[in-house]
Protein backbone atom coordinates (compact mmCIF):
# COMPACT_ATOMS: atom_id res chain seq x y z
CA UNK A 1 0.00 0.00 0.00
CA UNK A 2 1.28 3.31 -1.00
CA UNK A 3 1.67 6.08 1.47
CA UNK A 4 -1.12 8.04 -0.11
CA UNK A 5 -3.54 5.15 0.16
CA UNK A 6 -2.49 4.61 3.70
CA UNK A 7 -3.23 8.23 4.48
CA UNK A 8 -6.65 7.96 2.93
CA UNK A 9 -7.44 4.88 4.95
CA UNK A 10 -6.29 6.57 8.09
CA UNK A 11 -8.43 9.61 7.33
CA UNK A 12 -11.43 7.36 6.73
CA UNK A 13 -10.94 5.54 10.02
CA UNK A 14 -10.59 8.84 11.89
CA UNK A 15 -13.68 10.25 10.26
CA UNK A 16 -15.71 7.18 11.27
CA UNK A 17 -14.41 7.36 14.80
CA UNK A 18 -15.23 11.06 15.00
CA UNK A 19 -18.75 10.41 13.81
CA UNK A 20 -19.28 7.64 16.32
CA UNK A 21 -17.83 9.88 19.00
CA UNK A 22 -20.25 12.62 17.99
CA UNK A 23 -23.16 10.19 18.12
CA UNK A 24 -22.05 8.99 21.55
CA UNK A 25 -21.75 12.56 22.80
CA UNK A 26 -25.19 13.34 21.45
CA UNK A 27 -26.55 10.21 23.10
CA UNK A 28 -24.89 11.15 26.38
CA UNK A 29 -26.29 14.66 26.02
CA UNK A 30 -29.75 13.23 25.41
CA UNK A 31 -29.38 10.92 28.39
CA UNK A 32 -28.36 13.92 30.48
CA UNK A 33 -31.41 15.80 29.31
CA UNK A 34 -33.53 12.72 29.99
CA UNK A 35 -32.09 12.69 33.51
CA UNK A 36 -33.03 16.34 33.86
CA UNK A 37 -36.51 15.55 32.60
CA UNK A 38 -36.70 12.59 34.96
CA UNK A 39 -35.61 14.76 37.88
CA UNK A 40 -38.20 17.36 36.85
CA UNK A 41 -40.86 14.66 36.72
CA UNK A 42 -39.77 13.35 40.11
CA UNK A 43 -39.89 16.91 41.53
CA UNK A 44 -43.26 17.46 39.92
CA UNK A 45 -44.51 14.18 41.31
CA UNK A 46 -43.20 15.09 44.75
CA UNK A 47 -44.80 18.52 44.53
CA UNK A 48 -48.06 16.94 43.41
CA UNK A 49 -47.98 14.47 46.31
CA UNK A 50 -47.21 17.24 48.76
CA UNK A 51 -49.90 19.42 47.19
CA UNK A 52 -52.37 16.53 47.38
CA UNK A 53 -51.55 15.93 51.04
CA UNK A 54 -51.92 19.68 51.76
CA UNK A 55 -55.18 19.74 49.80
CA UNK A 56 -56.48 16.78 51.76
CA UNK A 57 -55.37 18.43 55.01
CA UNK A 58 -57.17 21.61 54.03
CA UNK A 59 -60.22 19.58 53.00
CA UNK A 60 -60.24 17.87 56.39
CA UNK A 61 -59.83 21.26 58.09
CA UNK A 62 -62.60 22.66 55.91
CA UNK A 63 -64.87 19.71 56.71
CA UNK A 64 -64.15 20.11 60.42
CA UNK A 65 -64.74 23.85 60.21
CA UNK A 66 -67.99 23.31 58.34
CA UNK A 67 -69.06 20.77 60.92
CA UNK A 68 -68.16 23.20 63.69
CA UNK A 69 -69.96 26.00 61.87
CA UNK A 70 -73.05 23.83 61.47
CA UNK A 71 -72.88 22.94 65.17
CA UNK A 72 -72.42 26.59 66.11
CA UNK A 73 -75.31 27.54 63.83
CA UNK A 74 -77.54 24.93 65.47
CA UNK A 75 -76.50 26.28 68.88
CA UNK A 76 -77.31 29.83 67.79
CA UNK A 77 -80.68 28.72 66.41
CA UNK A 78 -81.47 26.94 69.68
CA UNK A 79 -80.36 29.98 71.68
CA UNK A 80 -82.46 32.24 69.44
CA UNK A 81 -85.49 29.99 70.02
CA UNK A 82 -84.82 30.01 73.77
CA UNK A 83 -84.46 33.80 73.69
CA UNK A 84 -87.70 34.14 71.75
CA UNK A 85 -89.51 31.94 74.27
CA UNK A 86 -87.97 33.93 77.12
CA UNK A 87 -88.93 37.21 75.47
CA UNK A 88 -92.50 35.97 75.00
CA UNK A 89 -92.67 34.85 78.63
CA UNK A 90 -91.21 38.18 79.75
CA UNK A 91 -93.74 40.08 77.63
CA UNK A 92 -96.56 38.01 79.11
CA UNK A 93 -95.24 38.65 82.62
CA UNK A 94 -95.07 42.40 81.94
CA UNK A 95 -98.64 42.34 80.64
CA UNK A 96 -99.73 40.34 83.69
CA UNK A 97 -98.02 42.77 86.06
CA UNK A 98 -99.48 45.78 84.24
CA UNK A 99 -102.95 44.23 84.43
CA UNK A 100 -102.41 43.49 88.12
CA UNK A 101 -101.16 47.02 88.76
CA UNK A 102 -104.16 48.42 86.89
CA UNK A 103 -106.50 46.22 88.93
CA UNK A 104 -104.84 47.28 92.18
CA UNK A 105 -105.19 50.94 91.21
CA UNK A 106 -108.82 50.33 90.34
CA UNK A 107 -109.46 48.58 93.66
CA UNK A 108 -107.72 51.40 95.52
CA UNK A 109 -109.67 54.13 93.72
CA UNK A 110 -113.11 52.64 92.98
CA UNK A 111 -115.70 51.47 95.50
CA UNK A 112 -116.91 48.09 94.23
CA UNK A 113 -120.41 48.44 95.64
CA UNK A 114 -121.34 51.86 94.25
CA UNK A 115 -118.85 52.43 91.44
CA UNK A 116 -117.88 55.75 93.05
CA UNK A 117 -114.42 56.80 94.19
CA UNK A 118 -113.12 55.40 97.44
CA UNK A 119 -112.73 57.68 100.46
CA UNK A 120 -108.97 57.95 99.95
CA UNK A 121 -109.21 58.69 96.26
CA UNK A 122 -111.99 61.27 96.54
CA UNK A 123 -109.95 63.09 99.20
CA UNK A 124 -106.89 63.07 96.91
CA UNK A 125 -108.94 64.52 94.07
CA UNK A 126 -110.48 67.04 96.44
CA UNK A 127 -107.06 68.23 97.60
CA UNK A 128 -106.10 68.74 93.97
CA UNK A 129 -109.23 70.82 93.32
CA UNK A 130 -108.66 72.87 96.48
CA UNK A 131 -105.13 73.73 95.33
CA UNK A 132 -106.51 74.78 91.94
CA UNK A 133 -109.21 76.83 93.67
CA UNK A 134 -106.59 78.57 95.85
CA UNK A 135 -104.47 79.44 92.78
CA UNK A 136 -107.18 80.55 90.41
CA UNK A 137 -109.93 81.76 92.75
CA UNK A 138 -112.88 79.91 91.19
CA UNK A 139 -115.77 78.64 93.32
CA UNK A 140 -115.65 75.20 94.94
CA UNK A 141 -118.53 73.54 96.78
CA UNK A 142 -118.81 70.37 98.87
CA UNK A 143 -121.79 68.09 99.53
CA UNK A 144 -121.72 65.69 102.49
CA UNK A 145 -124.57 63.15 102.19
CA UNK A 146 -126.01 60.42 104.40
CA UNK A 147 -128.87 57.99 103.69
CA UNK A 148 -131.61 58.40 106.31
CA UNK A 149 -132.47 55.48 108.61
CA UNK A 150 -130.24 53.17 106.62
CA UNK A 151 -129.83 50.83 109.58
CA UNK A 152 -133.51 49.97 109.29
CA UNK A 153 -132.87 48.61 105.79
CA UNK A 154 -130.05 46.36 106.97
CA UNK A 155 -131.92 45.19 110.05
CA UNK A 156 -135.24 44.66 108.29
CA UNK A 157 -134.17 43.21 104.95
CA UNK A 158 -130.55 42.16 105.38
CA UNK A 159 -127.21 43.54 104.28
CA UNK A 160 -127.71 42.38 100.68
CA UNK A 161 -130.74 44.67 100.46
CA UNK A 162 -128.70 47.45 102.04
CA UNK A 163 -125.99 46.92 99.44
CA UNK A 164 -128.58 47.22 96.67
CA UNK A 165 -129.83 50.50 98.15
CA UNK A 166 -126.27 51.84 98.31
CA UNK A 167 -125.63 50.82 94.70
CA UNK A 168 -128.82 52.49 93.52
CA UNK A 169 -127.95 55.69 95.39
CA UNK A 170 -124.48 55.69 93.82
CA UNK A 171 -126.13 55.56 90.39
CA UNK A 172 -128.51 58.43 91.25
CA UNK A 173 -125.65 60.51 92.64
CA UNK A 174 -123.60 60.11 89.45
CA UNK A 175 -126.68 60.94 87.36
CA UNK A 176 -127.26 64.14 89.32
CA UNK A 177 -123.73 65.47 89.03
CA UNK A 178 -122.10 67.05 86.01
CA UNK A 179 -119.01 66.05 84.09
CA UNK A 180 -116.02 67.16 86.12
CA UNK A 181 -117.77 66.79 89.47
CA UNK A 182 -116.24 64.28 91.88
CA UNK A 183 -118.22 61.81 93.99
CA UNK A 184 -117.07 59.16 96.42
CA UNK A 185 -118.27 56.84 99.14
CA UNK A 186 -116.97 58.36 102.36
CA UNK A 187 -117.83 55.40 104.55
CA UNK A 188 -120.84 53.18 105.22
CA UNK A 189 -123.90 55.07 103.96
CA UNK A 190 -122.11 58.42 103.91
CA UNK A 191 -121.04 60.07 100.64
CA UNK A 192 -118.98 63.08 99.59
CA UNK A 193 -119.25 65.15 96.41
CA UNK A 194 -116.81 67.88 95.37
CA UNK A 195 -118.09 70.36 92.77
CA UNK A 196 -115.32 72.39 91.06
CA UNK A 197 -116.17 75.82 89.63
CA UNK A 198 -119.56 75.70 91.31
CA UNK A 199 -121.00 78.49 93.46
CA UNK A 200 -123.21 77.90 96.48
CA UNK A 201 -126.50 78.58 94.68
CA UNK A 202 -125.72 76.11 91.86
CA UNK A 203 -124.52 73.50 94.33
CA UNK A 204 -127.75 73.90 96.36
CA UNK A 205 -129.83 73.40 93.20
CA UNK A 206 -127.91 70.18 92.44
CA UNK A 207 -128.36 68.96 96.03
CA UNK A 208 -132.09 69.69 96.06
CA UNK A 209 -132.56 67.84 92.78
CA UNK A 210 -130.67 64.83 94.20
CA UNK A 211 -132.89 64.82 97.31
CA UNK A 212 -135.96 64.77 95.10
CA UNK A 213 -134.64 61.96 92.87
CA UNK A 214 -133.77 59.76 95.85
CA UNK A 215 -137.20 60.40 97.37
CA UNK A 216 -138.97 59.44 94.13
CA UNK A 217 -136.84 56.42 93.17
CA UNK A 218 -137.16 53.55 95.61
CA UNK A 219 -135.12 50.35 95.42
CA UNK A 220 -136.90 47.17 94.27
CA UNK A 221 -135.85 44.24 96.45
CA UNK A 222 -137.52 40.84 96.10
CA UNK A 223 -140.80 42.35 94.93
CA UNK A 224 -140.67 44.94 97.71
CA UNK A 225 -140.10 48.65 97.32
CA UNK A 226 -137.48 50.04 99.71
CA UNK A 227 -137.95 53.77 100.03
CA UNK A 228 -135.03 55.86 101.32
CA UNK A 229 -134.23 59.54 101.63
CA UNK A 230 -130.96 61.46 101.88
CA UNK A 231 -129.80 64.32 104.07
CA UNK A 232 -127.20 66.71 102.63
CA UNK A 233 -124.89 69.25 104.19
CA UNK A 234 -123.56 71.88 101.77
CA UNK A 235 -120.71 74.41 102.06
CA UNK A 236 -118.69 76.66 99.77
CA UNK A 237 -114.95 76.25 100.30
CA UNK A 238 -113.16 79.41 101.39
CA UNK A 239 -110.04 80.36 99.41
CA UNK A 240 -107.62 79.94 102.32
CA UNK A 241 -109.52 77.07 103.92
CA UNK A 242 -108.16 73.52 104.01
CA UNK A 243 -110.21 70.73 102.50
CA UNK A 244 -110.35 69.04 105.88
CA UNK A 245 -111.95 72.10 107.50
CA UNK A 246 -114.43 72.49 104.65
CA UNK A 247 -115.47 68.83 104.95
CA UNK A 248 -115.88 69.25 108.71
CA UNK A 249 -118.20 72.22 108.09
CA UNK A 250 -120.19 70.20 105.51
CA UNK A 251 -120.42 67.34 107.99
CA UNK A 252 -121.78 69.72 110.64
CA UNK A 253 -124.33 71.05 108.14
CA UNK A 254 -125.33 67.42 107.50
CA UNK A 255 -125.82 66.94 111.23
CA UNK A 256 -128.10 69.99 111.27
CA UNK A 257 -130.10 68.57 108.32
CA UNK A 258 -130.56 65.32 110.27
CA UNK A 259 -131.63 67.19 113.39
CA UNK A 260 -134.05 69.32 111.38
CA UNK A 261 -135.98 66.25 110.20
CA UNK A 262 -133.82 64.61 107.47
CA UNK A 263 -134.59 64.43 103.71
CA UNK A 264 -133.33 67.96 103.15
CA UNK A 265 -130.36 70.15 102.23
CA UNK A 266 -128.72 72.32 104.86
CA UNK A 267 -126.26 75.04 103.88
CA UNK A 268 -123.40 75.44 106.34
CA UNK A 269 -122.15 78.76 107.67
CA UNK A 270 -118.78 80.28 106.82
CA UNK A 271 -115.53 78.99 108.36
CA UNK A 272 -115.25 81.91 110.81
CA UNK A 273 -118.81 81.62 112.22
CA UNK A 274 -120.05 79.45 115.05
CA UNK A 275 -122.91 77.10 114.47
Amino acid sequence: MSAHAHDLESQGTYSLYAHEESVIRQAESMLGKLDEVANGVRLLAQAYREGYRETMRLVRISDRMQAELHAANRTLLNQAADLQRLNKALHQEIERREALEHELRRIASVDELTGLHTRRHVLELGEHEQRRRARHGYDLSILMMDLDHFKRINDGFGHAAGDQVLGDFGFLLCSSLRQGDIAGRFGGEEFLAILPETDLATAQSIAERLCKQVRENSTLWKDQSLAVTVSIGLVAVDRDESLECAIARADHALYLAKRAGRDRVMVGSGPDLDE
